[in-house]
């Protein structure tokens, strides 16, 4: 079988990152993140689709208020899986195997010990949390069913969120797919059963989401048990040493404040959404959940081409890396503006998948036609932001991290809202999305500039990618 078929190797998977021709490698290494991110989003939507036939509406705002909650909990294993796979990918361009190695132990158990204190830590707060994120009288008792559920099985989702990203770091896309495919198709199977059959609603769903979620831990952490990897997270190459941990959460944590700022995001959203009634924290939640699909497809291709993307820019290849962000944006473009046209042309029928009451129906499709006008920039933006992250460029991470939440989102729907009422809130989110890729275009240009100026040829190769002396 030919290199280029066979990825199942490290030899092979180098070969991908390496000599591959670009829009070969990008559909090698992105397919398989793709797949795993549309089965994520399948099982993100499942709880919200079971829930919904129940036809109570204040079961499915109860999941929405949870969501951003449990999403800031996942962002601490984020760190370790952005950051441990920026630094990755970015030492296997340099050869330097051993030091890979020493990066992906440390990112491994330090996700285990945050994750489990973390989980720990919101479990004994929970109800206090949950109503300072909105929740009311109706809401709050199956909140607190769902969410405390969740987040007893919540190390083991962050955990398995940082092997995905390790396996992706070195190539290994396909079976960081199986990994998140196995553990969302069981939860969507297990999702009716507990929900109906056991009649346990939010209860239900929660227990088959921590159940799925354990089988895919276990079959990516088998992947390393197993010695498939081109690196190791064998406990023999940990070391407490403050340059690897810098190194990590110099790209792990603009990432992750990232994906926290989109958890306050949807809490800040479902805070101002109770102002205006349960029906409108109903409808947003489904709107969030429907058109997250286009944004975790586009965050798949964009993974599927974070190794590629580091180990070019480690391997100093200028013009493959510049190759993989022009093709990776075109695709990106097609798929969010495909989405936006569908979103826009069918919004009662997706409202109407989650939940047949007639005022929310009517809500949703407010909110997702003006959400569906800016969707088609989403392609640019989300493929820069995951290509800063894999160059390893801190401030440009930072800056975009912060700017569609906590520089636009949040800002904007305080002052919106509170403006303009409930159509400032739904044109909130649109407007932010807009600004910032626009400011993460400038960041880019600005970066290719210097990237390729003979004057700064030799600091660039300096600091392409950490040479720390101790890993």
């Amino acid at each position: 079988m030919s290199k280029a078929t066979n990825i199942g190797t490290p030899r092979d998977r180098t070969s991908i990152l390496e000599s591959m021709p670009v829009n070969q490698a990008i559909w090698t290494l992105a397919i398989p993140t793709m797949v795993a991110m549309l089965i994520q989003v399948i099982y993100n939507m499942t709880d919200t689709f079971f829930i919904g036939k129940l036809n109570n509406p204040n079961m499915v705002a109860a999941i929405s208020l949870s969501l951003p909650i449990f999403m800031i909990v996942q962002a601490f294993g984020n760190v370790f899986a952005t950051g441990g796979a920026s630094l990755i990918s970015r030492l296997l361009g340099k050869g330097e195997r051993e030091k890979a190695c020493r990066a992906g132990a440390v990112s491994f158990w330090s996700s285990l010990t945050v994750c489990v204190f973390v989980s720990l830590l919101v479990f004994l707060f929970v109800e206090p949390i949950l109503m300072s994120c909105g929740a009311s009288e109706n809401t709050i008792g199956f909140g607190k069913s769902y969410l405390s559920i969740m987040l007893l099985g919540s190390p083991l989702i962050g955990i398995k969120m940082t092997l995905a990203g390790l396996l992706r770091s070195e190539g290994a896309t396909r079976e960081a797919m199986v990994g998140l495919m196995s553990g969302s198709i069981l939860n969507i199977l297990l999702d009716p059963v507990f929900i109906f059959l056991f009649d346990m609603d939010v209860a239900g769903a929660a227990i088959a989401t921590v159940i799925g979620n354990i089988v895919g831990f276990m079959y990516l952490l088998s992947f390393y048990l197993k010695k498939k990897g081109i690196i190791s997270i064998s406990a023999k190459y940990y070391s407490f040493n403050l340059r690897v941990y810098a190194d990590i959460f110099k790209i792990g944590i603009p990432a992750s404040v990232g994906m926290a700022l989109v958890s306050t995001g949807f809490a800040v959203a479902n805070i101002y959404a109770a102002g205006f009634g349960d029906d409108v924290v109903a409808a947003n939640g489904v709107v969030m959940r429907s058109t997250n699909i286009a944004v975790m497809l586009i965050m798949g291709l964009g993974h599927g081409c974070q190794p590629l993307m580091g180990y070019s820019y480690g391997a100093g290849l200028y013009d493959r890396l510049m190759e993989v962000i022009k093709r990776a944006i075109t695709i990106g473009t097609v798929i969010s503006g495909s989405f936006a046209a569908f979103f826009f042309l069918f919004s009662d029928f997706t409202i109407q998948i989650f939940i047949n009451d007639p005022r929310v129906i009517e809500l949703g499709v407010k909110i997702i036609r003006l959400l569906a006008l800016a969707m088609p920039v989403l392609g640019v933006q989300v493929i820069l932001m995951t290509m800063f992250q894999s160059l390893g460029k801190t401030v440009e991470s930072l800056i975009i991290s912060l700017g569609r939440q906590g520089l636009f989102y949040i800002p904007a729907l305080v002052i919106f809202s509170t403006t303009w009422g409930f159509n400032g809130f739904i044109f909130a989110l649109p407007f932010a999305d807009v600004v910032t890729t626009m400011l993460s275009s400038t960041l880019f240009l600005l970066m290719k500039k210097k990237l390729f100026d003979p004057s700064n040829k030799e600091k660039i190769l300096e600091n392409k990618c950490p040479t720390f002396t101790e890993i």
